[in-house]
């Protein structure tokens, strides 16, 4: 046990206790501030054991009982993991859930949006409530928050003998709308408690009062999953602590960084899911009264960024001006929850992050980890894989033999062994090299992960003291501190019970939310201020429960605000809750300015929701001075350890207990304390102050330290005897690649909180992009795979126009497929040049930031980019050649007005476009951040590199494949006019490590806008090929180096002028991709992919009374995956192209926005295509369309299956379609729509099954026990089940008939298991 230099605690006392995965840390401070740390191992079969463990061990070191410790402690705050580790677990209780008529499978529909798109074959995380037990009740409350249809309860009785007929022990009620009004949830409540015996019950309006239907259910169903579990432990270690002595209950850290009592947490235990690390937040708000006395400049008192490192992760956390913000949505083990909590940003990045290098000479660190058995290699636990604690260790920054109290011997030996055999001999680096590497790459990942929470908030570093905390933090401290161009660095001396040091300075926490939707100019300012005021009364009833009264408490008032179209919103300040629009503009254009580089004066600004934030303060520790030191602190030892640029120096090596307050000592050294070991560079400053805790001030270093590169003596790069063939330096290389990549994401972020069209902000149709100085594209970590491939086509059109008269402060913009690189037309390009400038004043273009992204209108025909009937490309918009948008820095307002006097959504493009500046400008600011740390001509060497690699990686993937050619083909039905078969076919030669995909025999260009340009279809060749193989593999032009793509002009695949092509990113991609991955699958028949359906997704459009329009797209009707060996089908996704990339929308938030009401959104029976794994089921789709519209049709696999089987797997349904008119007598009885068409009608129903996704594998092979399932979900019948999967179900169609199946298998040979 840690402990001061006080021998006992004075009564009374405060206790954090903090129950991680591992280890129990309990941090005690007694009446005068002195604290004592017990750390013991967790006891995850029953949590409360290690706190009291860790109570006893406590007990024990300061020589009193544990019934003494607990009766005189003043408050007991408690920090736990318990919750997220019941989701990673999958221990949670069996949930029931209660849904509007129509929307039972919104849970496991999900969004469709995937964090790495590219890799299709990983399947979501099981969905928490099957669909046999997920049921609905009639009702529905509209967007307006009226009733709709009544509540009907009158088939509850029997879900409730369901229910408890399959031991459901919580159920969890979501209700359309029930944001707005939940009298129908309350209704279910009331009812559910006289039908049923059961004590848990979870409704989404109390648990997540917010706006997005499938958000709520998520976190409802979460909620209801932990209820049975987590409240019963916290009651049980409650009224165990109370029996031992404790005088008062339990306080628990919620995810919002506030404490609750148990009893105000049993409503809403999901609320805990981040406990443990939100329990920062109270350690940052000591720490910062430390910084604050030591001494910052004026403006950035309360400035912190936190950087906790353990084992496996790094939590990153912000405090600007003394606040931590919060967010509402989190994801937990794969599962969507919306609940009040820390932004805090968690990456694989800890002591035992695993290094290695992949099969293109790339250095890796991470995201896997050993975990703490076996651990890293030196733990001598039988790891054989290197880590970053084995890479301390060779680099001396750690010592052989006892460590961390003496619970870990650590072996030199074993730490060299590992780093020479997978890292250093492939590298042909030297051992030491290869350590330094490590350690200068998961810094990458640190600085990375602290730029995201600081620089993506709009929030410079600079501004900001460094904590760095955990175990591992104090070793990385200052070396990430001086990439980030902080000044100084602290260092708890507790920093390994950060947490549990947070707990006892929590305050007593809850938040408040009031949906409100309106412009701040015509919102009336008495119903805000009433919302206020209605909120500050539940928060005062709920803090007077806990004890305070309103005098103790502070209340915090703010609006969420959006512009139109917006999904994100920025939170303002609103004094007092008194509504004042002038104060109210003036904030939100601030802190949307600071966020995204940009703003839109004097536009319309929206509310999105009243928040309220009660706050209670728990009392003051006593502050507690450590005694000043009297002498120089002597070293214990020196020895030689590596310091990034400064190389290897004689490093003195001091015992943490003996550097105490008034102590100066100068870098290089190491301090090791019981539980870390604090690293100062040299050059660096390391003092401690009067609490005891140390500050390290950062002197400046050179580009080399910055970037981590093992250096010697001199700080030079290593470059000479790399295994990389053009000589770059393989680390520098691996942090290049990372940089980039992380720039492309941060670019995509602002894109999605910026835009005004849902489908940037909702839908994700847009791509980031960074190319070389000439146009190959480099990076392109945030976009849709359809996009992958065509950034660069887009740039080398520009480069072809301009050449030479590109100027610095240039922006271009593009959209045309025959003339400016484009894919189609409603895809804009915007362009920003990257321009450096050297020591001696010359500007050097260093490369291109970029993004393309789907405009809501570029005029044409009809409103919403797609014209069905477009037979030439001038039927389709405007068509934009390279024109230059902003000139020398000065925008160009007579191309601006060109642009949106063309669109009839002219408001949704202003904000659409200046997202995308905002964008590419924030992008290219970070390029030159990068070219300035290495210097412009090694920049551009690394680029190449970056694309070297990719090569590499991709042609050893090819090689593996066998030589010959394999033919692959798809279909499509019509030309968009009539019905006729349009072929793309692809021969696919092999040859060594290249492919030549040759579409000559395809078939010529059609009439309708189905037509590819040449750019789009190599888009989809390497979406085609990225997809198949590793998804690993970095996506850039270079990876693409090895496909040779052979489109003949005049082909469908290379159509000529002017035939139109709007419609090609859908189809004619769908097919070009279909035939890649069928001959890709002869060549390759395990990693083969079931085809996806093709998808139902026109839109409706009107006229606003301004003469502008309203769109909408029916994003609901899209396509179904097919299978592969890892997984069965998805239920729905957005179109193959995007293979995840695109999200399908709110629709409660359509609701809000258009005149729709939806009506049904579940999954079909027997649609999905039969395999050992299965294809997607498919959906049934219907919408009410509530006003006179026009209706654009586009629509595919309706007569012709499209989701094709591979491997012995079947074809998928086919899709339906038609419309139901509200007045027949003006637009005509029920009938099914063209394909392709447009129609303008009144009032109107859509309805349409979407077609099913393909099969892999022999269905006769799937588990009977999942056609069981499927059977019980009612998405295969019993019928095909026998037919289709030779499984025999009992007659109550709950079982499995045994014998039966062993007969129908036997009947065809089948697997039997």
């Amino acid at each position: 046990m840690a402990k001061t230099e006080v021998s006992q605690p004075r009564a009374p006392w405060r206790i954090g206790v903090d129950v991680g995965g591992t280890f129990t840390d309990l941090v005690l401070a007694d009446a005068d501030g002195a604290t004592w740390v017990a750390k013991v191992p967790s006891v995850p079969e029953d949590p409360s054991r290690g706190v009291l463990h860790a109570v006893e061990e406590l007990a024990s070191g300061t020589g009193s009982s544990l019934e003494h410790v607990l009766r005189n402690c003043s408050l007991f705050v408690h920090g736990s993991t318990v919750a997220t580790n019941t989701m990673l677990e999958g221990k949670g209780a069996t949930v029931g859930l209660i849904a509007t008529e129509g929307f039972r499978d919104t849970l496991e529909i999900r969004r469709g949006l995937r964090e790495d798109q590219f890799n299709h074959r990983q399947p979501y995380a099981p969905v928490l409530v099957p669909r046999y037990l997920r049921k609905t009740v009639p009702g529905r409350i509209d967007a307006d928050g009226s009733e709709h249809a009544p509540l009907d309860l009158d088939g509850l009785q029997a879900i409730v003998e369901d229910f408890e007929r399959e031991g459901v022990e919580a159920v969890a009620v979501t209700l359309m709308n029930s944001f707005l009004n939940d009298s129908h949830e309350r209704g279910v409540e009331r009812a559910l408690g006289e039908a049923w015996a059961g004590d848990w019950v979870s409704r989404s309006a109390e648990v997540s009062p917010l706006m997005g239907e499938y958000e709520r259910t998520s976190t409802a169903v979460v909620n209801a999953a932990l209820s049975p579990r987590i409240v019963a432990y916290l009651r049980a270690l409650d009224a165990d602590l109370s029996k031992l002595g404790l005088p008062r209950p339990i306080l628990l850290v919620q995810s919002n960084g506030g404490a609750a009592s148990v009893d105000q947490l049993t409503v809403r235990p999901v609320s805990l899911l981040l406990s443990g690390p939100a329990a920062a937040v109270g350690a940052l708000n000591l720490y910062a009264n430390a910084v604050d006395r030591a001494g910052v400049s004026e403006g950035d008192e309360g400035n912190l960024i936190s950087m906790e490192i353990g084992g496996t992760s790094c939590d990153v956390l912000l405090m600007s001006s003394g606040k931590v913000a919060t967010r509402d949505d989190i994801m937990i083990a794969g599962y969507q929850v919306s609940t009040p909590a820390i932004d805090i940003h968690t990456v694989g990045a800890g002591g035992g992050t695993i290094a290695g290098v992949d099969d293109g000479g790339l250095l890796y660190v991470g995201p896997q980890g050993a975990g703490a058995d076996p651990g890293p290699a030196c733990y001598g636990r039988g790891g054989t894989r290197p880590t970053v604690t084995d890479a301390q260790l060779v680099l001396g920054r750690l010592r052989s033999g006892k460590s961390a109290g003496g619970t870990l011997d650590l072996d030199g030996e074993a730490a060299r062994r590992a780093i020479e055999v997978h890292v250093a001999c492939p590298l042909g680096l030297s051992v030491e090299e290869a350590a330094a590497g490590i350690v200068g790459l998961v810094e990458q990942h640190l600085l990375h992960a602290v730029e995201h929470i600081s620089i993506e908030r709009g929030h410079s570093p600079r501004r900001f003291t460094l904590v760095a905390a955990g175990g591992a933090g104090p070793m990385h401290g200052a070396s990430v501190a001086s990439g980030l161009g902080c000044e100084r660095v602290y260092v708890p001396r507790d920093a390994g019970a950060l947490c549990a040091i947070g707990m006892m300075h929590a305050d007593v926490r809850q938040d408040f939310s009031r949906f409100m939707m309106g412009s701040i100019d015509a919102l009336a300012v008495a119903a805000v201020n009433d919302g206020f005021a209605a909120l500050a009364t539940q928060a005062l009833e709920v803090l007077g429960r806990e004890g305070f009264t309103a005098d103790d408490v502070q209340l915090q008032h703010e609006l969420e605000l959006h512009h139109p179209g917006q999904l994100w919103a920025i939170r303002v300040p609103v004094p007092d809750g008194i509504f004042d629009v002038g104060r109210v503009r003036a904030a939100f254009e601030t802190e949307y300015g600071r966020l995204y580089g940009h703003i839109q004066k004097d536009g319309t600004i929206m509310v999105a929701s009243l928040r309220l934030t009660a706050r209670a303060s728990t009392g003051a520790v006593a502050a507690h001075r450590r005694p000043r030191a009297t002498v120089e602190p002597s070293p214990i030892e020196v020895r030689s350890v590596w310091h990034g640029g400064a190389g290897w120096r004689d490093t003195p090596i001091y015992r943490g207990s003996e550097v105490l307050p008034g102590h100066r000592l100068h870098g290089p050294l190491l301090i090791e304390e019981h539980t870390t070991t604090v690293v100062a560079a040299p050059g660096d400053t390391l003092w401690v102050d009067d609490d005891g805790n140390f500050f390290i001030d950062i002197a400046s270093i050179d580009v080399a330290e910055n970037a981590g590169v093992p250096n010697g003596e001199s700080g030079a790069a290593q470059d000479a005897d790399s295994s990389d063939p053009g000589g770059l330096d393989p680390v520098v290389l691996a942090l290049m690649q990372n940089r980039l990549d992380q720039i492309s994401r941060h670019m995509g972020w602002v894109m999605t909180r910026t835009a005004r069209s849902t489908i940037f902000s909702q839908s994700h149709d847009f791509s980031c992009f960074i190319t070389t100085p000439d146009g190959i594209l480099v990076a392109n970590a945030d976009g849709i795979p359809i996009h992958t491939g065509g950034g660069g086509f887009a740039v080398r059109a520009l480069l072809g126009r301009f050449g030479d008269r590109i100027q610095p402060g240039d922006v271009y913009i593009l959209s045309d497929p025959y003339v400016a690189g484009g894919n189609h037309l409603p895809d804009w390009v915007i362009s920003r040049p990257i321009w450096v400038t050297e020591p001696d004043g010359q500007h050097v273009l260093a490369g291109f930031c970029c993004n393309r992204a789907h405009q809501s209108d570029i005029g044409g025909g009809l409103a919403g980019t797609y014209n069905p009937e477009a037979t030439e490309i001038w039927h389709e918009g405007i068509r934009l050649p390279v024109m230059k948008l902003i000139d020398r820095g000065e925008l160009r307002d007579d191309v601006w007005e060109l642009l949106l006097i063309n669109s009839r959504t002219p408001e949704l493009l202003d904000g659409d476009l200046r997202a995308m500046l905002g964008s590419t400008q924030i992008g290219a600011e970070r390029v030159i951040a990068l070219t300035e740390e290495l210097g412009v001509e090694p920049y551009l060497s690394y680029l190449d590199g970056v694309l070297d690699h990719a090569d590499r990686r991709m042609r050893a993937a090819v090689a593996e494949l066998p030589d010959g050619t394999y033919y692959g083909e798809d279909h499509s039905d019509n030309d968009c006019f009539e019905k006729v078969d349009v072929t793309i076919r692809v021969a696919l030669t092999v040859s060594g490590d290249t492919i030549t995909a040759d579409f000559s025999q395809s078939d010529p260009q059609m009439l309708g806008f189905k037509n590819s340009s040449l750019a789009n279809t190599y888009s989809a060749a390497y979406l085609a090929l990225a997809s198949f193989f590793d998804t690993s593999i970095p996506r850039n032009e270079g990876t693409y180096r090895c496909l040779r793509v052979i489109a003949p002009e005049g082909t469908i695949v290379n159509a000529l002028p002017p035939a139109p092509m709007t419609m090609n990113t859908v189809f004619v991609a769908h097919e070009i991709v279909h035939a890649m991955w069928r001959a890709l699958a002869d060549a390759s028949p395990e990693r083969a992919c079931a085809g996806w359906s093709k998808t139902m997704h026109g839109h409706v459009t009107a006229r606003n009374d301004d003469g502008t329009a309203w769109v909408m797209y029916q994003w609901h009707a899209m396509g179904t995956p097919g299978a592969t060996a890892e997984r069965d089908g998805f239920v729905q996704m957005g179109h193959l192209v995007t293979l995840g990339g695109l999200d399908l929308p709110n629709l409660e938030f359509h609701e809000q926005m258009y005149p729709v009401r939806y009506v049904r959104h579940e999954q079909r029976v027997d649609n999905a295509g039969a395999g050992a794994t299965r294809g997607g089921t498919g959906v049934r789709y219907e919408a009410d369309i509530l006003a006179p519209a026009t209706w654009s049709f586009r629509a595919e696999g309706l007569d012709t299956p499209s989701g094709y089987g591979v491997q012995g797997g079947a074809t998928g349904g086919v899709g339906f379609e038609w419309i139901v008119p509200a007045c027949e007598d003006e637009d005509g009885p029920r009938f099914v729509p063209p394909k392709y068409g447009v129609k303008r009608l009144g009032p109107a129903r859509m309805v349409a099954d979407t077609p099913g996704g393909g099969g892999w594998g022999d269905p006769y092979t799937r588990a009977p026990v999942k056609v069981l399932r499927d059977v019980r979900d009612g998405v295969v019948s019993v019928e095909a089940a026998a037919r289709e999967y030779g499984v025999a179900i009992t007659a109550d169609g709950r079982s499995i008939d045994e014998a039966g199946t062993r007969t129908l298998r036997a009947s065809k040979g089948g697997n039997e298991t």
